[in-house]
């Protein structure tokens, strides 16, 4: 939800003052231009990933079938996506009546817009305002169906998953077979299907209570454009110049290797999803919603990054020993290269990162004085 609140506390009164109160909220101009306006905006970017976007496209077409308790049921992305649109915008209802003294960020944007034409249509300009509010609705336009997008994937993967698992367990399977075909995956898909749930939330709830507000989005180019660069489609163009080298299930002969490293994969991304749990609701690319300073954040500035960066490394192992022991020197550089370039990339993430959380006056100076290191302690 999108809007920046000032909280006023609640009064009381009778049944009946208060009913009055709350149709008094949702017959004014305040409430209908925040709620139209939203619902302008969900619509258009509902119009633009539907139609516009080939991407966009492409994923809404994927679908799960289930044939639980006899059913034989299909269930499409395109369906569940219409469906949390229809809900939002039933719960954004009460949501605007609550807190009737904001103004949506929807409204804010457009009418900044207005006010930067009628000044000079020639040259206009948006007010600071109206611009962070134009980023944070680019911000969830791009990253919102993505993560909807993810963490159905991996609640379909997961499903499967712990299916084969059962499956597996009653057909006798043991050891690295069961581990291998479906033991790994199922904690695989639940650790991404906790961070993409967090992040869902994250950009599409913005709660008083809850204390995400977003104060600000990086204003800078280049702080969108490091981070643009890791996410589709955006990243098939980063992926022509550092080529993917890391595998998700890395394969080794010796056993005790391989539980040994993918434990340590499972672990890596334990703690990449133990951050994201850390933020909460305030889980989000590119924006300052307050400091966080608990879980894994007590130790190093960054450990969602550091943590993927070095699952991605294990899952690397395997082909750099391959091409080592073969003597493919050129293949052996260039994954170094690229592992090198997209620890390159998150380096760079974090820096604009740490920018951008200096520019207000909300704490983060004095907690990096804490917490020195960025990556690792005692290294980086």
């Amino acid at each position: 939800m999108n809007a920046e609140v000032r909280v006023v506390p609640a009064k009381g009164g009778s049944p009946s003052t208060l009913l009055y109160s709350l149709l008094a909220r949702l017959w004014s101009g305040r409430f209908v231009s925040n709620y139209l306006s939203t619902l302008a905006f969900i619509g258009l970017s509902y119009w633009i990933v539907s139609k516009l976007s080939n991407f966009h496209r492409s994923m809404l077409q994927g679908q799960w079938q289930l044939g639980l308790f006899g059913a034989d049921l299909v269930i499409t992305v395109h369906a569940l996506f219409v469906t949390l649109i229809a809900i939002y915008a039933a719960i954004l209802i009460p949501y605007y009546a609550a807190y009737p003294w904001m103004r949506s960020k929807a409204f804010t944007f457009a009418q900044g817009v207005w006010f930067a034409l009628r000044r000079d249509r020639s040259n206009p300009q948006l007010s600071p305002l109206a611009r962070q509010a134009g980023l944070a609705l680019l911000l969830k336009f791009f990253f919102a169906p993505l993560m909807i997008n993810w963490c159905l994937v991996h609640v379909a993967n997961l499903t499967g998953s712990l299916f084969q698992l059962i499956d597996g367990t009653q057909g006798g399977l043991s050891g690295r077979e069961l581990f291998d075909t479906s033991l790994f995956w199922a904690a695989f898909q639940l650790i991404l299907f906790v961070d993409t749930l967090l992040f869902t939330l994250g950009y599409i709830i913005e709660l008083p209570a809850l204390g995400n507000r977003i104060r600000s989005v990086d204003p800078t180019f280049f702080g969108w454009f490091i981070c643009l660069a890791c996410y589709p489609p955006f990243n098939d163009l980063t992926l022509r110049f550092l080529e993917w080298q890391s595998s998700d299930f890395p394969q080794f002969r010796s056993d005790f290797l391989h539980f040994t490293l993918n434990i340590g994969v499972l672990m890596a991304l334990g703690i990449f999803s133990w951050a994201s749990i850390a933020l909460g609701f305030k889980a989000s690319n590119l924006t300052n919603r307050g400091i966080v300073t608990h879980g894994p954040y007590a130790f190093v500035r960054h450990p969602g990054y550091a943590a993927k960066n070095l699952a991605w490394c294990l899952g690397a192992l395997p082909l750099l020993g391959t091409t080592l022991a073969a003597g493919h020197w050129q293949t052996f550089a260039y994954s170094l290269l690229a592992l090198f370039g997209w620890t390159a990339i998150y380096a760079l993430r974090a820096v604009t990162e740490e920018r951008h959380l200096r520019l207000l006056d909300n704490g983060y100076a004095e907690y990096a004085r804490k917490v020195r290191w960025r990556f690792f302690p005692g290294v980086w």
